[in-house]
């Protein structure tokens, strides 16, 4: 996929055109029943987030799928993040031309409403994200990066730009568990 500008257009129309009303409610990590999680594979750190969010999740008796966008060129091993049916990955191959994932790649993801939606995508937008949050049925959406193309109900800073995503998943968990 190119970063053209016809692209941009048409990744804009694309989510203009979702008419999926978000009314965000604050849910407890105690009482959800179903989490959802996006990572960005290129992000260092990916891989060991991902597993600590899994393992939370498992401890606590809480269904999750997850997806892992992989925009970039050198395709990351299925063993490093898809260890489960429960995890998607999306390559550029799963995508049309302008960005949108293949329906099949989203039916685990989407197919049921999540309670809890964390996207811990950061720095440049993906659109694959955006589209995936405009898409889902959750109640409450969780961010780590202020994006005005995205609705958060709740934005999770980094301390700085230094903070792992293992650090960042753990801050999440706290919030979600301290919070009632």
């Amino acid at each position: 996929m190119r970063n053209w500008f016809l692209t941009r257009i048409l990744q804009r129309k694309a989510l203009r055109k979702i008419d999926n009303p978000h009314k965000g409610r604050y849910v407890p990590l105690g009482s959800a029943r179903r989490v959802g999680f996006i990572v960005d594979a290129c992000v260092p750190g990916t891989a060991e987030a991902v597993h600590l969010l899994k393992k939370e999740l498992t401890v606590r008796g809480i269904a999750y799928a997850g997806i892992c966008i992989d925009p970039g060129k050198e395709p990351l091993s299925d063993k490093e993040m898809a260890s489960d049916s429960c995890i998607s990955i999306i390559r550029s191959k799963n995508t049309n031309w302008y960005g949108i994932p293949r329906p099949d790649t989203l039916t685990t993801f989407l197919g049921q409403p999540l309670d809890i939606l964390v996207d811990m995508t950061s720095g440049k937008r993906l659109f694959q994200a955006d589209y995936i949050i405009k898409r889902a049925t959750a109640a409450l959406i969780i961010g780590v990066d202020m994006s005005l193309a995205s609705q958060y109900d709740m934005i999770v800073s980094r301390k700085d730009e230094n903070t792992s995503e293992t650090e960042l998943a753990k801050n999440i968990i706290k919030y979600l568990t301290t919070i009632h």
